[in-house]
């Protein structure tokens, strides 16, 4: 899973809660930068589109971002940094051996990955709130342009979340099953977030979560960021959020942030 894009497990599964039955289409803006460790910046700009659908208890959801990315081609949007020894890699121009640490750059741009999820909101008979998610990201992306690994992943989420009043605290575990490609070998990763939210004014909120997600090799740092939002709508059929990242560790980019917008029906 990544930030998300985004944007986080937790924060969707609150959103897929609190909705009504019935449709959602969203899209977003989302940019971020870092060197991951590296002496190349790489820069990532994605633009998701979403549909959503809740009924009862079930919520699915398909997703599909166009990307942009310059940089290291071993950076790869969503994952992180791998080796990627593909000679047609971004920057490499087809180059019969390419050097996995050379400190390569180029741009590239095209459609990403089709992520699809599934998620069950359990009946606590309580205030907690209790969702499990089951998602596939299908490798739709280019994988030569390196805006994906080229592989499938499988994943599973559990997460928590509970008000207190105008307070709703949230905290969530995953672990996603990372397909290896003919150029590239990843592990399984696992993944922990925990935040809390705020409503403030007429309908808006504030946050704040941590998000820490495991390397998918164990050659490179994992992933450690902190994301503030606020979410705002001028009624419950069209919500916006805005926020903002910082990586705390070589294994995250060193800043991001963007914008979501969904309307429902």
């Amino acid at each position: 899973m990544k930030r998300s894009a985004l944007f986080c497990a937790s924060l969707l599964a609150i959103g897929s809660a609190h909705a009504g039955d019935g449709w959602t289409l969203g899209a977003g803006v989302d940019y971020s930068s870092g060197d991951y460790g590296s002496d190349t910046t790489t820069e990532i700009l994605s633009v998701p589109f979403s549909a959503k659908y809740a009924s009862g208890n079930w919520t699915w959801k398909a997703s599909l971002p166009w990307l942009r990315v310059s940089g290291d081609p071993n950076v790869l949007p969503g994952v992180g940094v791998v080796v990627n020894t593909n000679p047609r890699g971004r920057g490499r121009g087809n180059a019969p051996a390419p050097d996995p640490l050379a400190q390569e750059t180029g741009t590239a741009s095209g459609i990403g990955d089709l992520t699809l999820a599934a998620t069950y909101s359990f009946d606590t008979g309580s205030a907690l709130g209790i969702d499990l998610t089951g998602k596939a990201k299908l490798a739709t992306a280019d994988e030569d342009k390196g805006l994906g690994t080229g592989a499938n992943d499988y994943g599973l989420a559990l997460d928590l979340y509970r008000a207190f009043g105008r307070t709703t605290v949230f905290g969530g575990v995953g672990y996603t099953a990372l397909g290896n490609s003919d150029y590239i070998d990843v592990d399984g990763v696992a993944n922990v977030n925990l935040g809390a939210s705020w409503k403030v004014g007429n309908g808006g909120s504030v946050g704040a979560m941590y998000d820490w997600r495991q390397a998918a090799s164990g050659d490179f740092d994992d992933r450690s960021e902190v994301t503030g939002f606020y979410s705002f709508g001028a009624d419950p059929a069209n919500r916006f959020q805005l926020y903002a990242s910082a990586g705390l560790s070589d294994g995250s980019p060193d800043w991001g942030g963007g914008i979501s917008y969904n309307h429902g029906f």
